[in-house]
């Protein structure tokens, strides 16, 4: 174990916070700032200060466990793996690859999220593979990917915030669930600059703000068209940024036009006064942005909310240009580059659609596999889940815990209950891994080395500083030893770069092209934004302004997004 510090990221939320680690002489490890990295500046919350703690807590798994007469005993690698490969096979030979199902998680490194999706569609043959990342900004990508063309959480860096001149934050309590973050919005004040927070709740960051908006809880969709009706009627609204960079205008007008300001004071409980006086501020000055969070997301009509919000930056020429535009606060640790690189149902890696011909030809090359014998798009992610025991008769966990977060969590519990097998990797024995058949002991963020991308489209790479405890492996050993034990002995490396350069390759072209990232660049700097092509690929370069997009569904009739053309 070495003694000297290791600059790397917290593992929490999207920030990923640059922290350096110091392993403390008789055990432990201790916590510094990094004042060099630009998105925290050294700040940490109170859990990137403790993060450390878990790495030494006696409930760690140290061995694999397996069940045998109903209870879980600790086991060898050799027989849990066995038993782990049986499972499996058994399911595949008597109900086919599809009754086999795969979950991972928005926590797990851009390796491990590759090689895990790779795993199921070259070693399984499995569509069904989906993570939790689904259950936190699904109707953002969704909205994104119908304005814009692409799923990115923040098209603009964090340090753009401060230099706008209005921010609206909508349903987002930075203040409790980002701390660093927040002095982003403090600089924005401090510049001049205006803050509007729509919250139901008076939070600490509410208090914040220039003008706090209260809507019921439900109503922010009713808010967001009241506001851009607003804006028609009071003439703010840019015609030539909506004539020569949009299409669907015509219909966004006649949504917003419906909701007056007198009808959406009685939805929303916010006073015309106040609606007129955010559509003021919002459209004073020349550059503005709107920021969603999980508030105006997880809610029935989420992707409809996000796109009127989308909306009312289009129809005041607020996108695609520096210091305005939309953007969504991703929240896990790794939801940004989780679902670029093949964890999703429907996605190949770099942002690919399953369902195109060349995006299939491109990574079946890059896996030596027949195009093909690639599956198609499967259940999302509570279809997935709520198909076990009847259609999906196995189980692979990874980086997950749904037991807890999933959506009916009892209902999945009893479904999960009603699998024939099922397989768990994870750091300690979660709710989900004590219904397991088996559990295996992995090594966690600061044993192990590996990539994360966090909310800006900024990759980083997060290094190992100790050395994990005996009998626990890493998630990339685990999947090498079941490929080979399922007949697949090559591609499946258990070294974090070596994976990392094949999903280099995979993604050379695609939307989130990381081609031309390496570890030597990471290790080099503060990160580098994607897409990032290689020489002699598509155009892009280091620092370059993302767009928005990749989780699909289907319009509500309230629905009618502008598109942006510009940034397709």
């Amino acid at each position: 174990m070495t003694t000297s510090a290791t600059p790397t990221h917290c593992p929490y939320c999207a920030l990923q916070c640059g922290m350096n680690l110091t392993p403390v002489p008789g055990g432990g490890v201790e916590v510094s700032e990094r004042v060099d990295f630009p998105v925290n500046r050294g700040a940490l919350c109170g859990k990137g200060r403790t993060a450390p703690v878990l790495l030494s807590s006696r409930l760690r798994l140290t061995s694999p466990l397996v069940r045998n007469a109903g209870v879980l005993e600790p086991a060898s690698w050799d027989e849990a793996l066995a038993r782990i490969t049986e499972g499996l096979s058994r399911t595949r030979t008597d109900h086919g690859p599809d009754a086999c199902g795969v979950f991972g998680g928005g926590g797990l490194t851009n390796e491990k999220a590759y090689a895990l999706g790779k795993f199921a569609r070259v070693v399984l043959g499995t569509s069904q593979i989906d993570y939790n990342g689904r259950f936190c900004m699904s109707s953002a990508a969704a909205a994104g990917i119908r304005a814009f063309g692409l799923d990115r959480g923040l098209p603009f860096p964090l340090e753009d915030i401060p230099r706008t001149g209005c921010v609206i934050l909508v349903g987002s309590n930075l203040a409790e669930t980002m701390p660093p973050a927040l002095r982003y919005l403090t600089e924005l004040k401090a510049n001049g600059g205006t803050l509007i927070v729509i919250d139901p709740r008076r939070t600490r960051t509410a208090e914040q703000a220039d003008l706090h908006l209260a809507p019921r809880p439900g109503t922010d969709l009713a808010l967001a068209l009241g506001l851009l009706h607003l804006v028609v009627a009071e003439g703010r609204t840019d015609e030539a940024y909506i004539r020569e960079r949009t299409s669907g205008w015509e219909e966004a007008r006649a949504a917003a036009m419906a909701h007056w300001p007198e009808y959406v004071e009685r939805i929303t409980g916010v006073s015309v006064p106040r609606l007129r006086e955010a559509v003021r501020l919002f459209c004073a000055p020349k550059d503005a942005m709107v920021l969603t969070a999980r508030g105006p997301e997880q809610q029935s009509k989420g992707t409809d909310t996000v796109g009127a919000w989308i909306n009312l930056c289009l129809a005041t020429g607020r996108s695609g240009r520096p210091l305005s535009g939309y953007g969504c606060l991703t929240g896990q640790g790794n939801g940004q580059g989780g679902r670029e690189h093949g964890q999703k149902a429907d996605q190949l890696p770099g942002y690919r659609k399953l369902t195109d011909p060349a995006a299939r030809r491109h990574v079946a090359e890059v896996w030596g596999v027949d195009p093909d014998s690639l599956p198609g798009p499967g259940r999302s992610a509570y279809e997935l889940l709520d198909a076990m025991g009847t259609e999906i008769r196995s189980l692979l966990l990874m980086g997950s815990n749904p037991v807890v977060s999933a959506p009916r969590a009892a209902h999945i519990e009893q479904r999960l209950k009603s699998l024939d097998f099922l397989a768990v990797a994870d750091v300690v024995l979660s709710e989900t891994a004590a219904l397991a058949d088996v559990v295996l002991p992995v090594t966690q963020w600061a044993e192990e080395t590996g990539t994360t991308t966090n909310l800006e489209g900024r990759v980083l790479l997060r290094r190992r500083a100790v050395t994990p405890p005996d009998g626990v492996r890493s998630d990339l050993h685990v999947l090498h030893e079941l490929a080979a034990r399922l007949g697949v002995e090559k591609g499946f490396p258990t070294d974090p770069e070596e994976v990392f350069d094949e999903l280099r390759r995979a993604s050379a072209g695609g939307p989130a092209d990381y081609s031309g990232i390496t570890y030597r660049r990471l290790a080099e700097g503060d990160g580098v934004f994607w897409p990032c092509p290689a020489p002699g690929t598509a155009e892009g370069s280091e620092g370059s302004e993302g767009s928005e997009g990749s989780e699909a569904s289907e319009a509500s009739e309230d629905d009618s997004p502008v598109r942006d053309r510009s940034v397709q």
